[in-house]
């Protein structure tokens, strides 16, 4: 994890305290993020060609057919070539 996005979970985590979220909900979006981030991180490699389309999806645990369509539905290519 890096620096700023360890700072910018905690800067999170302390703005859910003082506005006493529930802790579901700060479940879920730390999910959401952690999620984000893997995906960035797999799809800038897909890109280089240093994973596989496969890869990516079974990383993520979604069906290449789900992978798919979320890249198509945030305008980010499908292949590498």
């Amino acid at each position: 994890m890096s620096v700023e996005l360890l700072r910018d979970t905690m800067d999170f985590l302390s703005t859910c305290l003082k506005e006493g979220k529930p802790d579901a909900a700060v479940r879920l979006e730390l999910l959401a993020r952690g999620f984000e981030e893997k995906l960035a991180e797999l799809y800038e490699q897909f890109q280089c060609s240093e994973r596989s389309f496969g890869y990516m999806a079974e990383q993520l645990g979604i069906t290449t057919w789900g992978l798919y369509a979320l890249l198509e539905r945030r305008g980010l290519r499908t292949t590498n070539l």
